[in-house]
């Protein structure tokens, strides 16, 4: 602690010392220096003031628009209405319930915005849009009173909002947000926000667009009610802008903010600059104290302008007021007193200023001379250094605290892009355990369990280092339920730590980590359902702060969708190749019934000029490889190819030609592989027509023939009419038909 000096007198008695010696100073001079004082003084707190309310200002109108932004996000990323999306975004011609999506109409849309986000007593949004890649809007509703129907905007292709949205999903952004002034409504330019709406597989569909409503999310914010330093509306000035000129402003001031959108604040403000000036308009005029920002995470600034010379005049009169009564007998009183304060007060308070505004450029080290004092001034200097020190105290804790969130948060980004673009489920929950041991420091050990079939067993599925790989080995597994972080997290849907597992319940030892100090086990839920848990360890005891558990809960989420999306995908794909082998295998016997009744191994037809070139076995093994073959050049100029005639998968002959080698080229054998591929399908019609046309036929003569037989009367017509027009039907020289008991038979 500092040393102080003894010799230094007290404040109070150096003032009084100073009063007693001089006797008499100048009235005026002391008030021309009094009023320049408390002009410096009002400029410096009215900046202090401005860029106070400014920075709330900017910070709450950018939290507004955030939450915003996270309430569109959340909405779109709800399962069912996701679900509903794609259903809507995949258009015409899909099977939806072969993609496990429900039918639902442009109409279901709507109603589901007005119910959950367009509310018209507290919906901070004028409309939604459902829009998809082409532009077209898909489902929309609104609060505008004539409906966003009114605009004629059924097609997006030309509209701005919907021209960021492409140029977002082509930056591989999920959000976005424009501010359109040439689509200004009552004077504002209306604020849009974006989010895109995507597949399964992480292709963009479409896209979500909602635009804010002016009056609850930013009017309160650009409102300021009078103050010292605004002692009325008309002398405060609060506006947003961008780079296209868009006007965001109280009705009121809109003139005012018309001229000042171009000044030099609100131009740094839109370069990304964030300070406090003061400027003149003109030579005469009145100073203005101006605050500028850009708006975090949007592309408006926001610019707070105060006209300095109304504060002055109001505390100039406040002072006036007060001073008037004493100014006769405390003329020479003040003289006296400002030469003390100028020689005594004035310059270790500068210092100490110096030293404060070192600190707020971000010098924490600056020497502060007066702190060996033993006055006043000293105890100030020594609190200032004190407020220094633990202000810097809390900068480094702040600046950990800060790194380590920023730790975290790129390894759940990691970690959720993983997640999204592995389709693989073992290899997913292997990179997944992997990261987080890489990412997290504090963390030594990660396994990943699943539900078996029976939800009897957690079973380990994904677990890290030499320890996880003799656990796999083992078919390590455990009860839902039972006495174990795993068992517990598992059997009751929700996170269990053990922070100390020398004394937790919970905690089941194993012999392979017996390193384990604190352990962690969060659900993986897909909707209500428990399919399994994400289990960390650390070495550390009580290692998990409750900021690390909400970001591996997110990161949990993140993996349990993901899995559950990569067995559908293995499900899909799965069930996709037993219906294309299904298809070649009818194919196959479908063509082989087909062979069988032309009685013949093969057909063949020619045309045009033959020649004496033998390219059978150019045929055979195209038709054995499945695939196009290109022959020799013969001595006539031809080139000979054969082409597969392949339908669903199954090779159902080949076709040959020789075509002149003058012009051959690439063009022409992909033109041969359109005409056999046009062939195959032409060629399976052509039998199914004849299928088709010998089922009718014969069932024809069936009809026939019980018609026939139907008009006998007795049994001996009934099976000569019988014999006779069998024999006729399938061409038998011989029919006989024996009847069990006289043993009966006619010929």
């Amino acid at each position: 602690m500092t040393n102080r000096r003894r010799l230094y007198l007290p404040l109070w008695f150096k003032i009084f010392l100073g009063i007693s010696i001089v006797a008499t100073l100048l009235v005026i001079p002391t008030i021309a220096l009094m009023q320049t004082g408390i002009y410096e003084l009002n400029l410096e707190a009215g900046k202090l003031f401005t860029a106070e309310i400014g920075a709330q200002r900017a910070d709450s109108i950018a939290t507004a628009i955030n939450n915003a932004h996270l309430q569109i996000s959340r909405f779109a990323l709800e399962t069912e209405n996701l679900r509903l999306f794609h259903s809507l975004l995949l258009g015409s011609g899909v099977d939806r319930a072969a993609i496990n999506l429900p039918t639902v109409r442009a109409a279901d849309a709507a109603r589901l915005f007005r119910s959950t986000l367009l509310n018209p007593a507290t919906s901070i949004y004028d409309y939604i849009r459902l829009v998809d890649r082409s532009g077209n809007v898909i489902a929309q509703s609104s609060l505008i009173p004539g409906g966003v129907l009114a605009t004629n905007l059924n097609n997006l292709t030309d509209n701005s909002t919907f021209l960021a949205a492409l140029n977002a999903d082509l930056q591989g952004q999920d959000r976005a947000i424009v501010v359109n002034p040439a689509e200004a409504a009552g004077g504002q330019a209306p604020i849009e926000l974006i989010e895109v709406v995507r597949w399964r597989d992480g292709s963009t569909i479409g896209f979500l667009i909602a635009r804010l409503n002016y009056d609850r999310v930013l009017l309160n914010h650009l409102r300021l009610a009078p103050t010292w330093f605004t002692p009325t509306s008309q002398d405060a000035l609060l506006f947003l802008t961008t780079r296209e000129g868009a006007l965001i402003v109280v009705s009121d001031y809109r003139q005012a903010a018309e001229r000042a959108k171009n000044g030099l604040p609100a131009l740094r403000a839109l370069n990304g600059q964030r300070g406090t000036e003061v400027f003149q308009r003109s030579q005469n005029a009145d100073e203005i104290i101006a605050f500028y920002s850009p708006i975090a995470g949007t592309p408006l600034a926001l610019v707070v302008q105060l006209n300095a010379g109304a504060s002055f005049g109001v505390a100039l009169s406040y002072f006036t007021q007060r001073a008037f009564v004493l100014i006769i007998g405390a003329v020479a009183l003040v003289g006296i007193l400002v030469l003390l304060f100028n020689q005594l007060i004035v310059p270790p308070i500068n210092r100490l200023r110096n030293a404060a505004q070192a600190f707020a450029s971000g010098d924490l080290i600056a020497p502060v001379p007066d702190a060996a004092r033993g006055d006043e001034i000293g105890d100030l200097a020594i609190s200032f250094v004190s407020m220094r020190e633990a202000i810097r105290n809390q900068f480094g804790e702040q600046e950990m605290r800060l790194s380590r969130r920023e730790r975290e948060f790129a390894a759940t980004q990691e970690i959720g892009r993983v997640a999204t673009t592995q389709r693989d489920l073992q290899r997913l929950m292997d990179s997944v355990v992997e990261l987080i041991t890489q990412r997290f420091s504090n963390i030594y050990h990660a396994q990943i369990f699943l539900n078996d079939a029976e939800n009897v067993y957690a079973v380990l599925r994904a677990s890290t280092g030499d320890a996880g790989r003799e656990l796999l080995a083992r078919g390590h597994r455990l009860a839902i339920g039972s006495v174990s972080v795993i068992g517990q997290a598992t059997g009751q849907g929700r996170v269990i730590v053990a922070r100390d597992t020398a004394a937790s319940p919970v905690h089941r030892r194993n012999e392979l980590l017996p390193d384990t100090r604190a352990e962690l086990a969060i659900p993986l839920r897909v909707g209500d359902t428990v399919i399994g848990a994400l289990d960390v360890q650390s070495k550390l005891g009580n290692a998990f702060t409750e900021g690390q558990i909400s970001v591996l809960q997110t990161m949990a989420d993140q993996v349990a969708i993901a899995i559950e999306n990569a067995r559908l995908y293995e499900e899909a794909a799965r069930r996709a190749a037993e219906i294309e082998e299904g298809n070649r295998r009818a194919t196959q016997r479908a063509w082989a019934d087909f062979m069988r009744d032309q009685r013949s191994m093969t057909l063949s037809r020619h045309a045009g000029a033959q020649t004496d070139t033998d390219i059978s076995e150019l045929r055979r093994q195209a038709q054995r490889e499945g695939r196009t073959l290109i022959g020799r050049p013969t001595e006539r100029g031809t080139i000979p190819i054969a082409v597969p005639i392949t339908l669903r998968g199954q090779i159902l002959g080949a076709v040959e030609w020789e075509l002149p080698a003058q012009g051959f080229g690439e063009d022409k054998v992909e033109l041969a592989e359109e005409l056999a591929a046009r062939l195959a399908v032409s060629l399976d019609n052509a039998r199914l027509f004849q299928e088709s046309r010998r089922a009718v036929e014969r069932e024809r003569v069936v009809n026939l023939i019980a018609g026939r037989l139907a008009a006998q009367t007795s049994i001996d017509n009934l099976l000569k009419t019988a014999i006779r027009e069998a024999g006729q039907a399938v061409r038998a020289p011989a029919v006989g038909i024996r009847l069990s008991g006289e043993q009966k038979s006619k010929e």
